[in-house]
């Protein structure tokens, strides 16, 4: 989400003589995509997700309504309680839904999530980035911010997302 933020000063009027400066911090742009329970991986897929090594992800990744066996390239190590796996190639932990208990309810909900957050985003008129490269983005910094294509994305290399959390 690309946002201009300003900081508006003004006196707040209290039931005392004595007034009170606040501050109040205001984004400007179309509001994020709510992306619920599904904000809670860096990559959430249904059909499997494929790495060669060495990659870094930071945060969580899942694979749902599918098995670990779609996770591939990460040398997966499940844990002992067989609900996540980890792998040196993530700073965090990766998901099936044929893992135990929470794991399969809890992706379900994700998926349902990005579903929602999905019909949202290709729902939204106003991109602020369309066809961004032409559809090639390797080698590219992504800001936040709405992106569009309207042909195949292909991603060759190396690709940055940038942004804080508040994005």
């Amino acid at each position: 989400m690309i946002s201009s933020v300003f900081t508006i000063s003004f006196l707040v009027l209290a039931p005392s003589p004595h007034a009170a400066l606040a501050n109040v911090v205001v984004a400007l742009g179309p509001a994020a995509v709510n992306l619920r329970t599904a904000g809670n991986y860096a990559i959430l897929a249904k059909s499997g997700v494929s790495t060669v090594p060495p990659s870094v992800i930071t945060g969580a990744v899942a694979v749902s309504p599918i098995a670990a066996v779609a996770l591939t390239g990460f040398s997966l190590k499940l844990d002992s309680t067989g609900q996540y796996s980890t792998s040196t190639q993530v700073v965090g932990k990766l998901y099936a839904a044929t893992y135990s208990v929470p794991t399969p309810a809890t992706l379900t909900a994700a998926i349902g999530d990005l579903g929602t957050a999905f019909t949202d985003a290709t729902g939204r008129v106003n991109p602020n980035f369309n066809n961004l490269g032409s559809g090639t983005i390797s080698g590219l910094v992504l800001t936040p911010g709405l992106y569009k294509w309207s042909s195949a994305l292909l991603i060759t290399g190396d690709v940055t997302i940038s942004g804080s959390p508040s994005d």
